[in-house]
């Protein structure tokens, strides 16, 4: 198991974390930063794809519960 967080940290705020398990991968949360208006207000996705090709890396996403720093980008 391979487990890699995209954003938050000790942070509140663009939480995304990738989780694999053998050949698949899901995505836990894909928030935003209220903090933030610029590139820091969303995870860092240069980890999963420079070409913007997200369907061929996520198996699934999970949203743990519906506020803007877990689902709002």
């Amino acid at each position: 198991m391979k487990i890699v967080p995209l954003g938050a940290g000790q942070d509140v705020g663009r939480s995304c974390v990738l989780v694999t398990v053998g050949s698949k991968t899901i995505m836990f949360d894909c928030g935003m930063h209220m903090g933030y208006n610029d590139e820091r207000r969303f995870p860092d996705f240069n980890y999963i794809t420079t070409t913007g090709d997200f369907t061929s890396r996520i198996d699934a996403v999970v949203i743990t519960h519906f506020h803007l720093d877990h689902c709002g980008a």
